[in-house]
């Protein structure tokens, strides 16, 4: 692949994405480009440039943007956390982006990102037999958390392995803005079964991070979602034991 001698750059969402990116890495440095954390580090011998953006699409443009402004990768991968609609992904397992639509006012639409395809399958045969189980997958990106039960009705039942997040489109627009190959992969953190019984405004702030004040004041409002705060908590750690491992044979096999 041409981008093998290149920086890759990875955007991610949460400090516990990005965690997970560089979980392995070496001779990381920090600096902060308009209010980003920004990282340059190597991983498995790999030179990348890992960027922490904030959660939707909007923070995702924005922080691939000034990756792009502050490097020059030659691969673009979002990486993170996802959601599974269907029965099948289950926690833990990892999704590779094989297709990537949009889901919003208008409905859903498809992006075909340049060079997706080919970047997919060398994921994919990169992680083979790595221990964890790998589908080939649709991502579907969303401006905010949606009924999974409501949606997987109405999706085609052709579509495979679809799982929901709120960044990758974004990244591969500004990929596709830039002629950069892209790629995506994400592991799952809450199930199809797993409902989830609040929304991102009750949770995060106006930079759509985590706010721990905001938490606690809908914990206060809504105590039955502790216990799902709890379980997903803890499913998110083993959602991001395996990005770790994943992120780092990605760049081993590259």
């Amino acid at each position: 692949m041409e981008a093998a001698q290149k920086i890759v750059g990875i955007v991610t969402a949460l400090p516990k994405e990005r965690r997970a990116v560089l979980a392995s890495a070496r001779q990381v440095r920090k600096q902060m480009i308009d209010g980003n954390p920004l990282y340059d580090a190597l991983l498995a011998d790999r030179q990348v440039c890992v960027i922490e953006g904030g959660m939707g699409s909007a923070a995702a443009s924005r922080a691939t943007r000034l990756l792009l402004g502050a490097r020059q990768p030659g691969l673009l991968l979002s990486a993170g956390f996802c959601g599974a609609v269907r029965t099948g992904a289950g926690v833990g397992d990892a999704v590779i982006c094989q297709r990537l639509l949009t889901l919003d006012a208008y409905g859903l639409s498809e992006i075909t990102p340049a060079g997706n395809e080919r970047v997919a399958l060398q994921l994919s045969d990169a992680l083979q037999n790595c221990g964890i189980t790998v589908w080939q997958g649709s991502f579907i990106t969303t401006g905010q958390i949606i009924s999974k039960t409501e949606l997987a009705r109405t999706l085609p039942p052709n579509l495979p392995t679809p799982v929901l997040e709120m960044e990758s489109a974004a990244v591969a627009r500004e990929a596709a803005a830039a002629g950069i190959p892209f790629a995506a992969v994400r592991t799952v953190s809450d199930d199809a079964a797993e409902v989830l019984l609040f929304s991102l405004d009750e949770l995060t702030g106006a930079n759509q991070q985590i706010s721990i004040p905001k938490v606690l004041t809908t914990c206060l409002k809504k105590p039955r979602i502790i216990p799902q705060l709890a379980r997903l908590a803890a499913n998110s750690a083993k959602a991001a034991k395996n990005l770790k491992t994943i992120c780092r044979i990605l760049m081993h096999r590259f």
